[in-house]
């Protein structure tokens, strides 16, 4: 039985590998978020493998919307939503601007960056400076605090609500941290080190 690289990263998307992820503590996927990209849940898991990150909770490679996202942020938790918008049917789109309105966050049309055959990157300012090759597409974010952007477009932002944070990343860095990009990996690390000392 022939299994392609793809197929593999799905089958394995699909089982539970990390309580930072969303929905892995639930006995139902959570309803409307649903991962798109195998690549991206493959690379966050294989990222947070074996750390303690109790307050971190992942949406990777999502399509859709999770409403528990809002009363997670406001309890005191990291939730890293990664949009998959570009790689999803229409519908994902309008719940992902629905659910991010309540967070001061406008996100655009996804677009797709390889249009001139030559891949981009993308450029994270926070909590450390890392550049990740992006993902072919990517969706605008407007509002918050801007911590990353691709090609001057910002895709990535910071908002802090209640007692925790959202941090939006419109262009997935799930991949790059799969193919075991150091840059990366530096960068999430950095991130779970600033939500632990408290400075998201």
């Amino acid at each position: 039985m022939g299994l392609s690289r793809r197929s593999f990263l799905g089958a394995l998307a699909a089982v539970p590998l990390s309580r930072a992820f969303g929905g892995s503590t639930r006995s139902a996927p959570p309803v409307g978020a649903t991962c798109v990209l195998p690549e991206s849940c493959a690379g966050f898991a294989r990222a947070l493998a074996g750390r303690e990150a109790p307050h971190l909770v992942v949406f990777p490679g999502t399509a859709g919307w999770d409403d528990s996202i809002a009363q997670r942020v406001r309890s005191g938790q990291l939730v890293i939503f990664e949009s998959a918008a570009g790689f999803a049917e229409g519908g994902a789109l309008q719940e992902q601007q629905a659910g991010l309105r309540a967070f001061g966050l406008a996100i655009e049309r996804p677009v797709a960056l390889w249009t001139e055959g030559r891949p981009s990157y993308l450029d994270l300012d926070w909590p450390v400076r890392a550049r990740v090759r992006d993902f072919s597409h990517a969706v605008a974010v407007r509002g918050g605090e801007t911590v990353g952007a691709l090609g001057g477009r910002p895709v990535a932002a910071l908002q802090r609500a209640g007692a925790g944070a959202l941090l939006f990343l419109g262009s997935p860095v799930g991949p790059a941290l799969w193919s075991g990009d150091p840059q990366a990996h530096a960068w999430l690390s950095s991130v779970l080190a600033a939500h632990l000392l408290g400075s998201t």
